[in-house]
């Protein structure tokens, strides 16, 4: 056990207001019912403020605790964060203590789909996913979600929805899409969006140049993000041009590869949504990521510093896959173009791209509810360390998210109380994230075990 230098406090209040959620946390979590004895009525009167204690502490940008963490939250937010030695913990606080584990902002999935299964959220908070952005589908398939939220009075997840994607003609998912037929259609939808309450505009690939950028405009005007899956958009073109981010390592494609082979996908795609399926693989297998396409591309993100979601879990390949039906490339050359676009998120982390998570909820090589973890874990093996796979989940994806996530993202005084503690220390091996013991929304505890199910 590690010890910590300021012993906690515990109430019997604690016993009687948590005792039912007991089960959610693992067998690692001790103390976290813990009498000190009977407490005069003054001592037991903060029933608001909660202390969590761990060993580590990740703050959102970097470990800063290694010797005995605390973490005091009143009202749904953090008020105190740091060393146990430096944090007092109040009187009469509901104090939850937990062995060999860090303490972790809640994570955030910046590309979640809810596919109609409501659930599928509710598992990911079980796995320490906080928030989520939808970012592409109607508002209103989201209000299941929010009714069980609701009605369960479950304390999560926070959700963030941008609304359809703004698409051009012949919309690659129609039932998804709204559509844009010139520029100042493309600002009416954004307006549209945002008056019904959207967090942030997305931009997919058919739509035409000048509408795109008449989204990114109208986007910058309303103080919002603006974010795009590309494909047949030049992504150079559009990040110079004050896109915030962009959805999709694969929307790279065409600014790595020669002018000719660019258009030839380009055209391809055009005629046929699904040339997509074959032709990104083929692309980045044929790649030159020291190229010349390639190095404009880079300097332009070292000025612009985007946010980039790269989605690889949805796009990993190995040499073991069944091949899609239709395909018309080997495994091997699926395989050659995954590693060139982990690649290519490596290049562009080192050019100053600010990377994000986004697990894209069903992936081929994950679990239900896992694919943000594997997001993780594929960043890593694209060569981030473990550490900054940790910003890509917490601090970047916040600040993705624009004003709505201020709060969020960080251990620290005044910030939202979403937290999470993972057994381990994922700041050097990423794959602690799987052994979540407790997650926290707004300073309520998440039952780990109910919804693990869901």
């Amino acid at each position: 056990m590690t010890a910590f230098s300021t012993r906690p406090t515990y109430g019997d209040g604690f016993v009687s207001r948590r005792q039912m959620l007991s089960a959610c946390l693992s067998a690692a979590v001790v103390g976290s019912v813990r009498s000190a004895g009977a407490r005069s009525p003054a001592q037991d009167s903060d029933r608001s403020t909660v202390v969590i204690e761990a060993p580590r502490l990740f703050d959102g940008t970097r470990l800063t605790v290694t010797d005995g963490a605390r973490v005091v939250a009143r009202d749904g937010r953090i008020v105190a964060a740091g060393a146990a030695s430096a944090v007092p913990a109040p009187a009469g606080a509901a104090a939850t203590r937990l062995e060999n584990s860090t303490l972790l902002p809640g994570l955030i999935d910046l590309h979640f789909h809810i596919e109609d299964e409501p659930a599928m959220a509710l598992r990911q908070l079980a796995h320490g996913v906080t928030s989520f952005r939808d970012p592409g589908e109607w508002m209103e398939v989201h209000e299941p979600l929010r009714r069980r939220i609701a009605d369960e009075g479950l304390p999560g997840p926070r959700l963030f929805l941008t609304g359809p994607h703004i698409d051009g003609e012949k919309p690659a998912y129609p039932a998804d899409s709204v559509v844009a037929r010139d520029p100042e259609e493309a600002r009416r939808q954004v307006n549209s969006a945002l008056d019904a309450g959207a967090t942030a505009i997305k931009i997919y690939f058919r739509l035409p140049l000048a509408s795109a950028l008449a989204v990114i405009d109208a986007c910058r005007t309303r103080n919002v993000p603006s974010t795009a899956h590309l494909e047949i958009l030049d992504a150079r073109v559009l990040i110079e041009a004050g896109l915030t981010g962009v959805e999709h390592i694969t929307s790279f494609g065409t600014s790595i590869a020669s002018p000719m082979q660019a258009e030839g996908y380009r055209q391809a795609v055009l005629a046929d949504n699904g040339a997509r399926r074959d032709g990104r693989y083929e692309l980045f297998a044929a790649a030159d990521l020291d190229g010349p396409e390639a190095r404009r591309l880079y300097a332009i993100v070292a000025r612009a510093r985007p946010y980039v979601d790269a989605t690889l879990a949805v796009f990993e390949a190995r040499g073991t896959d069944t091949l899609p039906k239709g395909s018309t490339i080997t495994a091997a050359r699926r395989v050659d173009g995954f590693r060139k676009m982990q690649m290519l998120v490596r290049r562009l982390h080192d050019n100053g791209a600010r990377i994000v998570m986004g697990g894209h909820t069903s992936v081929p090589h994950a679990g239900r509810g896992e694919a943000p973890w594997r997001e993780l874990e594929l960043l890593v093996d694209a060569g981030l360390t473990a550490s900054e796979a940790l910003v890509a989940g917490t601090s970047n994806a916040a600040a993705f998210l624009g004003s709505g996530g201020a709060d969020l993202g960080a251990i620290r005084a005044g910030a939202a109380a979403d937290l999470v503690a993972v057994e381990g220390r994922p700041d050097t091996e990423i794959g602690a994230v799987r052994r979540v013991r407790l997650v926290m929304v707004a300073g309520r505890h998440v039952d780990l075990n109910r919804l693990r199910t869901a």
